[in-house]
């Protein structure tokens, strides 16, 4: 039941029609699994490819498809498109349902241009499915209505005056995202138990207690007991948890007048877990055991880890995860760290492990602009530290904490396909032509995080257009002009949000990114709707 959307980035006019895994996993990416378990392909106008008549192979599960033209009776391919079944695990993650809208005025608009402005954070960037259902739960495909089926790239809508009855059902939209947008978890919270009136695990208390440590609008939220027992297995009658409110159990709705003690941890946007610390590895099992203790991290390591981490992992040196060693360790802890002790394990030595913590955003709020210093024409891709600190002269702090790779387009270097090493804090990042497939690599560019006293000096928000014209203007130029004096000659970052402080990249709008050296520009042609947001622009200086 895992399937892809549909996929059409070919057609028959030059040799054939080329649907191949490869190019579309570069051309989509995050869209199709890594190792699909099967393919179908039809026409763009939905007849099997076994029914055109066309002389063609059937699609693979490792290179996709392909219909060459010199092979075909009359020398020309059906126009064909191509989908993938992937693991379940592929599928997994579903955002919550959203009813943005009814069918009170013209139809019913679950848009998606709208739904992100309205949800900003909650419906990942590139979702890979979505499914349509009546707010009571029945499949829009059971309705009758007419209507279209939802894509990923807009959404649902419903339009009153093309049904019989001249009105739409009441809809709601859900979309299925790649893993890693269900993967960002807060740690398990338990502030409560039910010696009193219940147990309440109420959101807003919970972040006056554990300030940082959950976003400001959760995705999700699940509620077990504190020995691990699903709150539906429970027997207690409590209500769903919610990501508005959190949990709460009361004892007096309790047949036995008392209810379990429960913990609450809530899922995240993937950008709440993106602040990740660099791998840390101070000690080795040469002594009584492998001690990655947080204390002493923090003072080996200043500046690079948070004081008040919200996540940890742990791994050999050599990269396997903790949990699949054989020692006999404790998982690591958000307060104190690491630690594997020789003399508990069945071979007196434990494996040599590093470890890295997840910090709260504004822990990485202080990021470099991208730099993009060279292209794969020659040998290769190399944004190298040493040649970027020349280039860009006080624009990187001394000590990054963490770097980012993605190509010029936005894909992160992870899912390019490319062969390429992770970047470095203390060397940047390299790809080499030779060592791809296609003996070519992309086109790659890479930010830095810096300790926040490296970003202290920011200007103040300027908000110097509104979007009445044809955009909204918040250039650099214009903005010097009108504010003499107030910024920097050369400035290091830049950000951008709307006047209400939303986000600019939650805004749905298809906007560049500010540009240290130009500023920012949203034009209302660009948009959906034909209107940007009204938008604000402020910038870091050294």
């Amino acid at each position: 039941n895992c399937k892809t959307e549909w996929f059409d980035s070919d057609n028959p006019s030059g040799n054939g029609d080329y649907e191949d895994l490869v190019n579309l996993q570069k051309e989509y990416p995050n869209q199709i699994c890594s190792k699909p378990t099967a393919c179908e392909v039809e026409t763009t106008a939905g007849v099997p490819a076994s029914e055109t008549g066309n002389n063609i192979p059937e699609c693979s599960v490792s290179s996709g498809f392909a219909c060459v033209n010199a092979e075909q009776d009359d020398g020309s391919c059906e126009d064909y498109r191509i989908r993938f079944t992937c693991p379940e695990s592929f599928c997994n993650c579903k955002t919550r349902w959203f009813d943005r809208d009814d069918p009170s005025g013209n139809g019913d608009y679950e848009n998606l241009v709208n739904l992100r402005k309205q949800f900003p954070g909650q419906i990942c960037r590139n979702p890979i499915a979505c499914e349509v259902e009546t707010t009571s739960g029945v499949p829009a495909s059971n309705t009758g209505d007419n209507i279209p089926e939802c894509t990923v790239s807009d959404g649902f809508a419903c339009v009153n005056q093309e049904q019989e009855d001249g009105s739409c059902e009441d809809y709601r939209i859900r979309f299925t995202c790649r893993e890693s947008f269900c993967s960002c978890k807060t740690q398990w919270f338990d502030r409560d138990d039910p010696s009193g009136k219940g147990d309440f695990e109420d959101l807003a208390n919970l972040k006056k207690e554990y300030p940082e440590q959950i976003c400001s609008v959760p995705t999700a939220c699940e509620v077990e007991t504190t020995s691990g027992i699903p709150a539906s297995s429970t027997g207690n009658n409590i209500p769903l948890c919610s990501i508005e409110s959190g949990f709460t159990c009361v004892n007096k709705d309790q047949d036995d007048g008392s209810c379990e003690d429960y913990r609450i941890r809530f899922n995240c946007p993937e950008i709440f877990c993106n602040c990740v610390t660099q791998w840390f590895d101070h000690d080795d099992p040469s002594g009584r055991g492998d001690f990655e203790v947080l204390r002493n991290l923090q003072k080996e390591y200043p500046d690079q880890i948070c004081s008040t981490p919200t996540a940890c992992e742990v791994e050999t040196i050599s990269g396997i995860p903790a949990s699949s060693s054989e020692d006999n360790i404790q998982q690591c802890s958000i307060s104190t760290g690491f630690t594997c002790i020789n003399a508990e394990q069945r071979n007196g030595s434990c494996e040599d492990y590093r470890v890295r913590f997840t910090c709260p955003e504004s822990f990485c709020s202080c990021k470099t602009q991208w730099f993009d210093r060279d292209d794969p024409s020659g040998n290769g891709d190399y944004e190298d530290l040493v040649n970027l600190r020349k280039e860009n002269a006080g624009k990187i702090c001394s000590n990054p904490t963490a770097c980012e790779v993605e190509t010029t387009d936005g894909v992160p270097a992870s899912r390019t396909g490319d062969i390429v090493s992770e970047c470095s804090i203390s060397t940047g990042f390299t790809c080499v032509n030779a060592e791809q497939k296609d003996r070519s690599c992309q086109d790659y560019r890479i930010r830095f995080t810096c300790p926040r006293s490296f970003c202290n000096k920011k200007t103040q928000w300027f908000d110097r257009d509104d979007p009445k014209g044809i955009g909204d203007f918040e250039d650099l130029e214009n903005l010097r002009k009108e504010y003499p004096g107030q910024i920097c000659s050369s400035p290091i970052a830049c950000e951008v949000q709307t006047v209400s402080n939303q986000s600019a990249a939650s805004t749905g709008d298809i906007i560049p990114e500010c540009s240290t050296l130009t500023g920012f520009i949203c034009l209302n042609k660009e948009q959906s709707f034909k209107l940007c947001e009204d938008y604000k622009i402020r910038f870091t200086c050294p």
